[in-house]
């Protein structure tokens, strides 16, 4: 089993590394590579806020993966990620158990935690309703454009308001 400690600004560049790895960046919400002076200054942010903390999670061959809790009053979202070469072994889960165990001695006025996956992103959906977390909504989005476009036509035979794109 691995363990938790907090991140340093000496990880910087592993950070960066894992953030620009091709599949976190396919389930990031922000699929775009990220610059070394936007992640820079991001990271400097990160370590300088009091609701933010930054995790790397170390196992017996070193670094392995990184998690994050941004607080907001009693609630605590979660990102993280597994470095490419230690996926499908658990690391996350593991990641998600010790930082919960984390939270609770460091910051007990979080009594709740939270995480946004992305629908495609099936590993972490697992690796969460593994452990106990529940789906509460789903999120959807469109852009401005094709919304203003939508065309709405008289009722449809269930009786409901027909949109047509």
């Amino acid at each position: 089993m691995g363990y938790l400690r907090e991140a340093e600004k000496d990880d910087v560049k592993l950070l960066y590394e894992w953030v620009n790895e091709s599949s976190v960046r396919k389930n990031s919400f922000s699929t775009a590579e990220i610059t070394y002076d936007e992640h820079l200054k991001w990271f400097e942010d990160v370590l300088s806020k009091a609701n933010v903390k930054q995790f790397i999670y170390m196992d017996e061959d070193g670094p392995a993966g990184q998690v994050r809790i941004t607080i907001n009053g009693d609630r605590a979202e979660i990102s993280y990620s597994v470095c490419a070469e230690k996926r499908c072994m658990g690391i996350g889960k593991e990641m998600l158990v010790l930082l919960a165990q984390q939270i609770k001695s460091e910051f007990p006025q979080v009594l709740t935690l939270t995480a946004k996956v992305k629908p495609d992103n099936i590993a972490s959906q697992k690796a969460f309703q593994d452990l106990g977390y529940e789906q509460k909504y789903h999120a959807y989005e469109i852009e401005v454009d094709k919304a203003v476009n939508c065309k709405i036509s008289q009722k449809n035979k269930g009786g409901g308001i027909a949109v047509n794109q």
